[in-house]
């Protein structure tokens, strides 16, 4: 695998293995949430497979803040998505849990303010793993550093350290990372690698923008006023890699925000494009034909997720009709 990995591994004990072996069991879904921004889920998973949530990541002691930590979280967030092995779970749903004031995400991001009390949160939020850490810049590239806690039983860590290179689409990077993932006990599904690695053009400067754009959102979705978005405040990501995923993945979840279906709907068939098992732009497709009551459109696109998550195309349908019901009220 590339990525330049360098690790540190603790041991796993033979409860910790049994119990992953046991979270990898097949088991059945239930019925839907409510609608949430930015990867919204369609339907409950089994209580059986834990949640991961990737953290913004902070800037190395000398590195000077800009958006490539919250760039590489957005990256990583979606790189997570389709591992079966945990329920779908996004940070975009529980920012304001995490960080009850804006000034604190805002703090965290900059590798400013207190540490967060993983343990404390953990138990609150229904959230086993988390996962964050640092990044610094060499040269063309990035050091990114990686944390993943486990908060179950025995508090137990693991940690990497990649390099992350736009020369590649970020694939070294990614293969990197799954490796890890793999030491740690917590194998990428074989069927689901190539839905981990489409190919992200960007570059530092997108990766930048983007991380300001997503930092901007989580902001405004989580604490502004009822008013819409700008949507030209988030064009600079896209004008800075017109093919990345990412940029244009973000860029549908603001238009969809500002309740302009059409745009939103635009910006997400670009999305799908460049990354056809991107969940985050299928979910946002299928929320899209939700709110237009395109309901042969609804239906195709929840049944693609869960296709992709290895789940009922039943439950996703009966989720979608519950959906048109609760638009058309």
């Amino acid at each position: 695998m590339g990525g330049n990995m360098r690790q540190g591994k603790v041991s796993l004990p033979a409860s910790f293995l049994i119990a992953f072996c046991l979270v990898m069991l097949p088991c059945g879904c239930g019925g839907g949430g409510k609608s949430r921004p930015m990867g919204q889920r369609i339907e409950k998973k089994a209580e059986s497979k834990p949640r991961l949530i990737v953290l913004p990541l902070k800037p190395q002691e000398g590195q000077v803040y800009n958006g490539i930590g919250l760039g590489v979280h957005f990256l990583l967030g979606n790189v997570v998505a389709p591992h079966t092995g945990f329920k779908e779970f996004w940070f975009g749903w529980r920012v304001k849990k995490i960080f009850p004031q804006k000034e604190r995400l805002i703090a965290y991001c900059r590798g400013e303010g207190p540490p967060l009390d993983l343990d404390k949160l953990g138990r609150e939020q229904g959230i086993r793993y988390w996962l964050g850490g640092s990044f610094q810049q060499q040269g063309s590239r990035m050091k990114i550093a990686l944390v993943l806690t486990d908060i179950k039983g025995e508090r137990e860590e693991w940690t990497t350290e990649l390099i992350l290179d736009p020369a590649d689409q970020l694939i070294g990077f990614r293969e990197g990372f799954l490796a890890w993932l793999d030491a740690c006990g917590l194998p990428f599904p074989d069927a689901q690698v190539a839905n981990a690695l489409w190919p992200e053009k960007t570059t530092l400067k997108g990766l930048d923008l983007l991380g300001r754009d997503l930092e901007a959102y989580y902001l405004h979705a989580s604490w502004g006023d009822k008013s819409p978005f700008d949507p030209e405040l988030f064009d600079s990501a896209i004008s800075a890699a017109p093919f990345s995923y990412l940029a244009h993945d973000l860029k549908g979840w603001v238009m969809y925000r500002n309740k302009d279906y059409q745009s939103a709907e635009k910006s997400f068939q670009s999305a799908v494009k460049i990354n056809p098992a991107g969940l985050g732009a299928i979910s946002g497709l299928m929320w899209c034909s939700v709110y237009t009551h395109d309901v042969e459109n609804a239906y195709r696109w929840a049944m693609a997720k869960a296709d992709i998550r290895g789940e009922s195309r039943e439950a996703a349908r009966a989720s979608v009709d519950r959906r048109m019901k609760k638009a058309l009220k």
